[in-house]
């Protein structure tokens, strides 16, 4: 594609990325204060590279655009773009944004003005009621509503969106003709979007990786080094006995074995119960099968904190507390996964159950050798998040394990803190070199399954 672009249109095309590049490194620079006036520089040389070219890349735009008819009705083509819409939906989000700021402006006047008055004075700004005897600052702030605290934000946030409503507005009236009238024009702007969509996806991708990035890089430093006023993203130096330390602090070992005992038998047991009652579910043919299907359902709509005491209650008086069976016999079913199953046995077609029974085959034999293989990434995908799930668990082991013998790695991460006669110390470089520990089967096993993570949750999707 860049290369149908002829010389003028190439240089042009690589000033303006190169261009915007540097206003968004700019912009990541403005906060911090190691940068110098070095950041304020790259401001005009990112203009500089943007505005430049235009001359270059819209000269053959204008001459064939004005050698053609006159186009009427530009307001027209404009709402006939799907980008109009949008323009427009972010028009009415500012307009509420302008709302809450003036609400939140009068609110705080009136709320500093009464607070003056009972200070025995007035004030029109709090840098005034500052000055008054009788004023508590705290009092006046207790007092302001969550629109009034914040209603700086939100103006701010309304000029932002409505300045870029107007260049994008301003962009589909004025220049939108001059690209369409020139195809290397065209071909330029494509290579914008391209560009920006990529440069999006890496920042995307760099913001969700980075809590794992400084996580990695906290375990490898001093206790000094990560409670500094000042966070470095690079160790001064790098200490490995942090891992030692962590494996000397706290069975580890056993820790493992607790967790991949109870998440494997979780495991199991969702795809187990949640395979039987997705197929009475779909294929079953019984009084009541919808009523209770809806029954399931419901119980995705219950949140999972209002089950805790009783389920509690139920371990207790089973004598399940501080044992492997106390973790898991709770977490053995899986409303979400049978509703996934069920959607995905739906969707195989019940000629393969009639060939399966003239085979010979009952209903156990119809689920293993017809169901589970049509419907292989979904189950894969089931048991993946069940094991994900059952291994980041954290808060339901913490109430029902009290020895060192049935904890969980999540929960044994957290009891490293509790060092020096169970005093709470800042070793949070060793914390964090467990919690390292603890991640990395996980993100091996998505890592190696991924692919089937995000088939089967299209299937499921899409059915």
């Amino acid at each position: 594609m860049f290369r149908k672009l002829d010389a003028r249109k190439k240089a042009g095309t690589v000033s303006v990325i190169i261009g915007f590049a540097l206003l968004f490194l700019t912009l990541l620079l403005i906060p911090l204060k190691t940068a110098g006036s070095f950041k304020y520089w790259l401001l005009p040389a990112a203009a500089a590279l943007i505005l430049l070219p235009i001359p270059v890349m819209w000269k053959d735009g204008i001459r064939q655009m004005k050698s053609r008819p006159a186009a009427a009705g530009h307001w027209q083509r404009m709402r006939q773009s799907g980008f109009f819409d949008l323009l427009v939906l972010f028009t009415i989000v500012a307009a509420v944004l302008l709302l809450c700021w003036g609400f939140g402006l009068i609110s705080y006047q009136t709320t500093l003005h009464r607070h003056a008055a009972l200070a025995g004075g007035t004030a029109s700004s709090l840098e005034e009621a500052r000055k008054l005897p009788e004023f508590i600052e705290y009092n006046f702030h207790q007092d302001l509503n969550l629109i009034a605290k914040n209603y700086p934000a939100f103006g701010v946030i309304a000029l932002i969106i409505l300045a870029a409503v107007l260049v994008c507005g301003l962009y589909m009236r004025f220049v939108s003709p001059i690209v369409k009238a020139d195809e290397h024009l065209q071909i330029a702007h494509s290579i914008y979007r391209i560009t920006a969509q990529y440069a999006a996806a890496v920042l995307i991708v760099l913001i969700s990786l980075f809590p794992i990035y400084w996580m990695i890089i906290s375990s490898l430093k001093t206790s000094d080094e990560l409670m500094r006023a000042v966070p470095t993203l690079w160790p001064d130096q790098f200490v490995w006995s942090n891992y030692p330390n962590v494996l000397n602090k706290a069975p580890f070992g056993r820790y493992l074995v607790n967790t991949l005992v109870t998440t494997v038998v979780m495991m199991l047991g969702e795809m187990t119960i949640g395979v039987m009652a997705a197929y009475g579910f779909s294929k079953g043919n019984f009084k009541g099968k919808n009523v209770l299907f809806m029954l399931v359902l419901g119980a995705l709509m219950v949140p999972i904190q209002v089950t805790f005491v009783p389920i509690y209650v139920i371990i207790a008086r089973l004598n399940a507390i501080d044992t492997w069976t106390g973790v898991v016999l709770p977490n053995l079913v899986s409303a979400y996964f049978i509703f996934m199953l069920r959607q995905n046995f739906m969707a195989v077609d019940n000629s393969y159950i009639e060939a399966g029974r003239i085979d010979g085959m009952g209903r156990f034999g119809t689920i293993v050798n017809v169901l589970c293989p049509m419907c292989k990434p979904t189950l894969i995908t089931i048991s993946i998040i069940s094991f994900i799930n059952g291994w980041n668990s954290y808060f339901w082991p913490k109430m029902v394990t009290q020895s060192e013998a049935s904890r969980t790695i999540a929960v044994g991460v957290q009891r490293l803190k509790e060092t020096y006669a169970g005093q709470f110390v800042s070793n949070y470089n060793e914390i964090m070199a467990g919690a390292v520990m603890a991640i990395i089967p996980i993100v091996f096993l998505f890592l190696i399954l991924q692919k089937y993570i995000m088939t089967g949750m299209s299937k499921a999707a899409m059915k």
